[in-house]
């Protein structure tokens, strides 16, 4: 007798479930940053600066502009769990100054909610299948970064930026995370909200070495979803990381989350190591490997992905990029392009 208000109960679940924060990965973006694993925090001396380090300004480039895009893909074979994502970012700066706008798309699939029914001994698991639900957040960025020298050799930098965040959570019928990211109603048009919010990095440079610091996303703007009631928060993350000049073409970095986020499979603290050199005046190439320290799969190995990318220099001062990232299946892939004008 309690078949009917247990249906009615798992359905007002599903109405009722808070939407988490949803986290757009902190290497996300920028095809060179990319190729290095996404170790570039204590590089960061081109126009996706403003995103990385907006203090990296101070000892970048004179002259900078990037048009850059990519995407990526985690849809492990049968998962009720997976991720689609893609950005776009253009970006001109000089040594005090940057402007720039840039655009993330992060899509996550989740499980379906499953609710325990009075009257059953043992109870068993009633599930409103086959449904999975489908969060989406499109941010907008547009801002303008500042940087100021302190004293010699170290500078600090803001990144003042209008958010505008498009959001949108849906039930959507499929059996897997990679059918329900490919289901039409996951793009359901979403709900509009604009914040304010600002980007924090310093810079310590001297000889071969520097060491810099990001802190992103600081207010955690939120966003009322549309379809499904509820709120995604952007997180606040925190990054250090360094560069050491091994020789004048060839350089080694390092980065280190100081901050625990979630993605789709849980919690995320990454680690990441990589090399740039030049092989010839118009040849760059770059590899790069991240790890993340916070979660593991099923077998207990750490979540790892492996980049490799490349720079030709149409001319003295003009670079296409290129990159491709790869790992376990709960890495999934991604790949970027990217020109960039550098004098």
């Amino acid at each position: 007798m309690w078949k009917r208000p247990s249906v009615v109960l798992a359905v007002a679940a599903l109405l009722m479930v808070p939407v988490p924060a949803l986290a757009q990965a902190f290497a996300s973006t920028g095809t060179r940053a990319a190729g290095m694993g996404g170790a570039f925090v204590g590089v960061a001396d081109d126009a996706t600066a403003i995103y990385w380090n907006p203090a990296g300004l101070a000892a970048g480039a004179y002259f900078s502009l990037v048009i850059d895009g990519g995407t990526a893909e985690i849809t492990p074979d049968g998962s009720l769990t997976g991720a689609d994502d893609s950005n776009f970012i253009l970006g001109l700066a000089m040594p005090a100054l940057g402007l720039g706008y840039y655009r993330l798309h992060a899509r996550r699939s989740g499980p379906p909610v499953t609710l325990e029914p009075f009257g059953t001994s043992p109870p068993p698991l009633l599930t409103v299948a086959p449904e999975l639900r489908v969060d989406t957040l499109v941010t907008h960025h547009g801002g303008v970064t500042l940087v100021q020298s302190l004293w010699p050799g170290i500078a600090v930098g803001t990144t003042l930026k209008l958010v505008r965040g498009i959001a949108s959570s849906v039930l959507v019928p499929a059996r897997t995370a990679e059918e329900a990211l490919e289901t039409e109603a996951a793009d359901l048009l979403g709900r509009a909200t604009n914040r304010f919010d600002l980007d924090v990095g310093v810079m310590a440079a001297g000889g071969p070495l520097k060491v810099g610091f990001t802190l992103r996303n600081t207010t955690e703007p939120e966003f009322a979803t549309a379809g499904l009631e509820g709120e995604i928060v952007l997180e606040r993350q925190a990054r250090a990381g360094l560069s050491y000049a091994v020789t004048p073409d060839w350089v080694a970095a390092a980065d280190f989350d100081l901050l625990k986020t979630k993605d789709p499979f849980g919690d995320r603290r990454d680690i990441a190591v990589g090399v740039e050199g030049r092989l010839t005046p118009r040849i760059h190439v770059r590899s790069g490997l991240s790890l993340n320290t916070a979660d593991s799969d099923d077998e207990g190995d750490a979540r790892r992905a492996f980049s490799v990318g490349g720079s030709f220099a149409a001319r003295a001062a003009v670079f296409v990029d290129g990159h491709f990232t790869t790992g376990n299946e709960r890495t999934g892939t991604q790949w970027g392009v990217a020109a960039r004008f550098v004098y």
